[in-house]
Order: C-alpha cells, then sequence, then structure tokens
C-alpha cells in the first residue's frame, strides 16, 4: 500500500471516528428529556466528553487528511461530486458545532432538550453519512 492509500484509509478512520460520534451524542442527547437527576447529568456529561474527546478528533483527522489527500492530488477540484462533497462536510461541520453548543446549553438548562430534535439531527447526519460514501464511491459527476 503505497502513501496515498495509507492516508486514505487514516481519512476514512477519521470519518468513521467524527460521525460514529456525532450519532452517540445525538442518541444521548435524545434520552435527556426522558431522564431525571443524576442520570440526566451523567448523560450530558458523557455526551460532552465523547464530544471534546472524540468528535473533535475524528473531525481534525478527517480534515486533515482531507486536505492531504486533495493536496497530493489536486486535480481531483474540477470534478464536480468533490465539490458536493465538500458542500455535505460544511453541513456536517455546521451540526458539529451546534452539538456542541447545544450541549453547553443544556448543561445549565437541562429540560430545554427534546427527544424530537436529536432525533431529527440524528437522522440528517445519518443521511449525509450514506450521501456522502454514495458520492465518494460513485463518483457520479
Amino acid at each position: 500500500m503505497g502513501a496515498r492509500g495509507f492516508i486514505t484509509a487514516l481519512h476514512i478512520f477519521g470519518v468513521i471516528y467524527w460521525l460514529g460520534g456525532l450519532l452517540m451524542i445525538a442518541s444521548l442527547l435524545a434520552r435527556v428529556p426522558e431522564e431525571v437527576g443524576l442520570t440526566k447529568e451523567r448523560l450530558l456529561g458523557a455526551a460532552r466528553s465523547l464530544f471534546e474527546i472524540g468528535t473533535n478528533v475524528g473531525a481534525a483527522i478527517t480534515i486533515a487528511l482531507g486536505i492531504l489527500l486533495v493536496l497530493m492530488e489536486p486535480s481531483v477540484l474540477r470534478q464536480g461530486w468533490l465539490h458536493l462533497k465538500l458542500l455535505m462536510v460544511a453541513v456536517l461541520l455546521f451540526y458539529h458545532v451546534r452539538f456542541y453548543r447545544r450541549i453547553m446549553f443544556l448543561e445549565d438548562n437541562p429540560s430545554q432538550a427534546t427527544h424530537r430534535e436529536f432525533s431529527i439531527i440524528h437522522g440528517a447526519v445519518s443521511l449525509l453519512l450514506i450521501a456522502i460514501l454514495l458520492l465518494t464511491v460513485l463518483k457520479p459527476f
């Protein structure tokens, strides 16, 4: 396996780590409205820890290695599928920042969490993951 293959494998690992973390956080936060007291605090603490340790690291690995892959083959920037993929990554970054802000807000206002909100976000992140995978593998444009 050459350097490009090794970097691609690590890039994919970063994606799995990042999006797996976002999906897990959405699942944890969807349970917050159903819980009370210490359990609610522990769910929020687990979500924050997962965000800070896992999700941020996964996002950093994904983005850094994605940039490196583009620098190794700049001609890929002329391909339409990559433009759409990068747009979807920008949307994921929006959700990433939103999760952080929601976790910070919910730590002070745990009663403001809604199951519906985080179920919708979980679905949106899942759909984005599938769309990005299909674009990357099929390269339709």
